[in-house]
């Protein structure tokens, strides 16, 4: 029987899984069977670690099967897929970052970790979990993580926080955070359908 490959997407901080879930139903066209998981980034539980749980009991659940497992996050849900996969990297076949700050990142202005992350102290705790795991990433796993950002600028996501050196870091011909992911996972998503797949 032949393996189904699931892709785990988590949202951003509005945790709007109709939203993705609709800007993704034509994956399956190309093979992927999309799960959509919010992990609750503002329903005051204020600790990430139980949410990521959550997350790698579904991994194990869908390797378990006999699955092919990847990872998508879009925006604050970027974090939570590479803090996912740096815990189950064996089982993981490949994972994008979708516009998802990956580092704490400047500290003053609009778009600061502190302005970003006060709606939710899980997202903090995420970003900055993921931040100090970033530098244990192998040659190996690296091959397997897309970072996507926009070409022309993010109001909400400082670029620099988003990408991994040495990973496949690619943009989007856009601008602005929500439009740029929608882009991404839309009318641009050929590049990100290829990693998913190969």
């Amino acid at each position: 029987m032949q393996k189904v490959h699931k892709v785990i997407i988590i949202p951003g901080l509005g945790d709007d899984t109709q939203k993705v879930e609709w800007a993704v139903k034509n994956w399956k066209n190309y093979g992927l069977e999309t799960v959509v998981h919010a992990v609750g980034w503002r329903d005051g539980e204020n600790d990430f670690e139980p949410k990521l749980h959550r997350v790698t009991d579904m991994i194990d659940l869908f390797v378990k099967q006999g699955n092919l497992v990847s990872l998508v996050g879009t925006s604050a849900g970027g974090s939570a897929v590479l803090n996912a996969f740096m815990d189950r990297k064996d089982s993981i076949h490949k994972v994008v970052n979708v516009c998802g700050r990956l580092r704490v990142g400047p500290t003053s202005g609009f778009r600061s970790f502190e302005a970003k992350t006060r709606p939710s102290k899980p997202f903090a705790q995420s970003v900055k979990l993921c931040e100090s795991r970033l530098e244990s990433l192998s040659e190996i796993d690296l091959k397997k993580i897309m970072t996507v950002c926009p070409m022309f600028g993010d109001e909400a996501v400082p670029s620099e926080t988003t990408i991994i050196q040495g990973a496949l870091n690619t943009k989007v011909p856009t601008t602005e955070h929500i439009l740029s992911i929608a882009a991404a996972l839309t009318i641009f998503s050929k590049r990100m359908m290829q990693f998913l797949i190969y």
